[in-house]
Formats: C-alpha cells, sequence, structure tokens
C-alpha cells in the first residue's frame, strides 16, 4: 500500500475538486483504484503505486485548474480522467513534440486526435469546423514538430481565400473564383 499527500487545500477548493455529491471523487476513485480522503486541509490518496501517482497528478491538475478558475466543469474532470488513465483518443493520437514552459501540445477530444492523424498521414489536409476548437493551434503545433525534427525546412503562413472573397460578396460566384484563381496565379 502506497500512499500520497496534496497540501495545503482548503475545504472549498476540496468541494470543487471532489463535485456536487462528491461525484467527481467517486470517478477518480473508480478510474484508479484509490482510496482518496481530506483530512486537516491535506488530500490522502492511497493505494498501489502506480495508480497513486496517477491519481496524485490528476488531482493536482485539478487543483491548479480550480485555482486558476475557482470551478470545475464535469466534462474537465472526466477530460483529464480519461487523459491520465490513456483512455482517450488524444492518448491514441499522442502528444506534439513540443513541449513549452506551460505544458504539452496535445488533441483533447476524438475529433482533434484525428486531425492530428491525419495531417501526420496527408501532405494535405483540409478541416473545417467552429471557432476555437483548435485547428490553427494544432496545424501549428504539428508544423513546428516538422520542423524541429528537419521533416521540413521551413513553414508558409498563407491567408484563408475566404477573406479576399469577401471583398467581392456583390458578383456572382463565377466572377468570385475566378478572381481568387488569378490572384493566387492559376490564369
Amino acid at each position: 500500500m502506497f500512499e500520497a499527500t496534496i497540501s495545503p487545500v482548503d475545504a472549498e477548493r476540496v468541494l470543487s475538486i471532489f463535485g456536487p455529491r462528491d461525484q467527481h471523487l467517486r470517478a477518480i476513485r473508480e478510474a484508479f483504484g484509490v482510496s482518496v480522503v481530506h483530512r486537516d486541509g491535506q488530500i490522502r490518496i492511497s493505494g498501489e503505486e502506480p495508480a497513486v501517482a496517477k491519481a496524485t497528478t490528476l488531482l493536482e491538475q485539478l487543483k491548479a485548474i480550480v485555482d486558476r478558475t475557482g470551478k470545475l466543469e464535469s466534462d474537465e474532470v472526466t477530460r483529464a480522467i480519461d487523459l491520465a488513465a490513456g483512455k482517450t483518443a488524444a492518448a491514441k493520437g499522442g502528444t506534439i513534440d513540443i513541449i513549452t514552459a506551460a505544458r504539452r501540445v496535445m488533441p483533447r477530444t476524438p475529433g482533434q486526435a484525428s486531425y492530428v492523424e491525419a495531417i501526420r498521414r496527408n501532405d494535405l489536409t483540409f478541416s473545417i469546423g467552429p471557432a476555437g476548437s483548435g485547428k490553427t493551434y494544432l496545424a501549428v503545433a504539428l508544423a513546428v514538430e516538422a520542423l524541429k525534427q528537419k521533416k521540413i525546412r521551413k513553414i508558409v503562413l498563407v491567408r484563408p481565400a475566404v477573406e479576399a472573397a469577401a471583398r467581392c460578396l456583390a458578383r456572382n460566384a463565377r466572377s468570385r473564383i475566378n478572381q481568387t484563381l488569378h490572384g493566387a496565379g492559376y490564369h
């Protein structure tokens, strides 16, 4: 039996970390097979050494989120548990070889993991999706990774044609396409 301690943790933070009706706590216990207790301003984790190490790292990450944002959403906890346990598609997509002072760059969702795999597998990848879903961030991270590994010699950044086409919305589609292709050197 191995034991680890996280301290100091005040009662208000513990309530956020453990979740409503200890929902997050139960999920952590089930995922890692550990015992987690809060006493005297400390969180104590006990169980098998590898499981305790993973659960301790996870709880420290959750504590940092609560310290930073003041709250913890259930989906954040689920995603963090899956990542720590190696159950997500992000684990399948692997980390991207960019180490920053803050954290590793890795896909967070199954869609992002598929996107990373597609970029690694193909020379040209098109992606559509809502703003803020990580398309550009992951693409640039993968480009920097390829540059660091000397798989490529340079990174070329280009503007999307959509911005150029927005200037000529009043014209018909054929005119806009011709203007875009002419501007790109296809005439």
